[in-house]
């Protein structure tokens, strides 16, 4: 794996990564992103995969995809295009308040339970079990829970290919990463994972998550 897959697990997680940054190093981020497609773009490349070793944990996904790659190793990478995306999330980033008091990772939240879900009732009735631990399911701000509604069939059950995934994404230990997971846009697939459950065949579902999420 090269530096340009975790490059692309930036793009996938940009949100949480955002999250856990403090301003100075938002801004840093946001600036180095800009020079990814220019003359610069080696420098800013090692300057990144180094801010990212620095700021996020050892089990992250976009460190695991740093951990398993090898710097500016060949691959074939669309640089433009994946430039163009980070540098629109990060335009974004620039344009907001990067105070103390920001919360981006409530901004993913609240992006989340905005997706169709089901509550524990109409889980119940298609006779899944709220506690399964394959399933992705959220936590509201009324104290409730839901699960979202692409993780199942119409009318029922939990789809197969989801709960596959979602144990190679680790959804029992982080079911906020997996639902971002889903319903992010993945370079890889060229679109969102959870619009693409039978359109493209289970196994590259599985391939890509696997790309971000197989252990070093």
């Amino acid at each position: 794996m090269a530096i340009e897959d975790a490059i692309r697990a930036l793009h996938n997680h940009w949100d949480d990564v955002v999250a856990r940054l403090e301003p100075p190093r938002k801004r840093e981020l946001a600036e180095l992103v800009g020079a990814l497609d220019g003359p610069e773009r080696r420098r800013a490349v090692t300057a990144i995969a180094d801010l990212l070793v620095e700021e996020l944990p050892p089990d992250h996904p976009v460190r695991r995809a740093l951990a398993r790659g090898y710097l500016l190793a060949p691959a074939v990478t669309d640089w433009k295009d994946l430039a163009v995306r980070l540098d629109a999330l990060a335009r974004g980033l620039t344009e907001v308040s990067l105070g103390p008091g920001e919360s981006v990772l409530a901004g993913v939240m609240a992006r989340l339970l905005q997706a169709p879900a089901l509550s524990e009732d109409e889980m119940r009735r298609r006779g899944a079990d709220p506690d399964d631990p394959d399933l992705i399911w959220l936590d509201r701000p009324d104290g409730g829970r839901q699960w979202p509604e692409f993780q199942f069939a119409p009318g029922g059950g939990p789809l197969p290919v989801v709960r596959a995934v979602n144990d190679v994404l680790d959804v029992a230990n982080d079911p906020v990463g997996a639902a971002d997971w889903w319903l992010s846009s993945n370079a890889w697939l060229d679109g969102q994972p959870s619009v693409l459950i039978g359109v493209v065949p289970d196994d590259h579902l599985l391939r890509a998550a696997r790309a971000l999420s197989a252990e070093v």
